[in-house]
């Protein structure tokens, strides 16, 4: 019969190559696992500044269109469209997406009227571009209201 450090010993031989077959996969799960956290927390960083782009551009196209003229004469608040939609291009080459798109903005008339902004942006995988040629589309909307204040 053995002696248990004899069987020890045999046993920690026999063990000995299951290790270096186990480091190649734990390495290769922890590139997968970053990879994929570097890939959802560069989507999630577009999609926010799309979110904050669209509400910019909603919120300047309802400032900028305020038609003046019409307040001025009739007391009712209005945005003039072509004024508001020229906000779009301008406020999109200066972002941090130039190659996103706008739909235009809508106006919604009443004694508030309220802009809203559709935007889509082609968000290209960082390491999954490399492998599998992927992209996916984003979209926000941004809304804003225009209001007057009494002094």
């Amino acid at each position: 019969m053995l002696s248990p450090t004899r069987l020890q010993r045999a046993t920690l031989r026999a063990d000995r190559g299951q290790t270096l077959l186990l480091a190649p996969i734990g390495l290769l799960i922890v590139v997968f696992l970053g990879g994929a956290t570097l890939e959802v927390g560069a989507m999630h960083l577009r999609q926010r500044q799309l979110d904050d782009l669209a509400d910019s551009i909603a919120n300047d196209a309802a400032a900028v269109g305020f038609d003046i003229e019409e307040f001025r004469s009739t007391g009712e608040i209005a945005i003039d469209p072509r004024a508001a939609n020229g906000v779009i291009d301008s406020a999109i080459a200066i972002s941090n997406l130039p190659e996103a798109r706008g739909e235009g903005v809508s106006i919604s008339p009443g004694p508030e009227p309220e802009t809203a902004v559709v935007l889509s942006y082609t968000h290209e995988f960082i390491l999954g571009r490399a492998i599998l040629g992927a992209s996916t589309q984003l979209t926000a909307t941004g809304e804003a209201t225009l209001v007057t204040s009494n002094p």
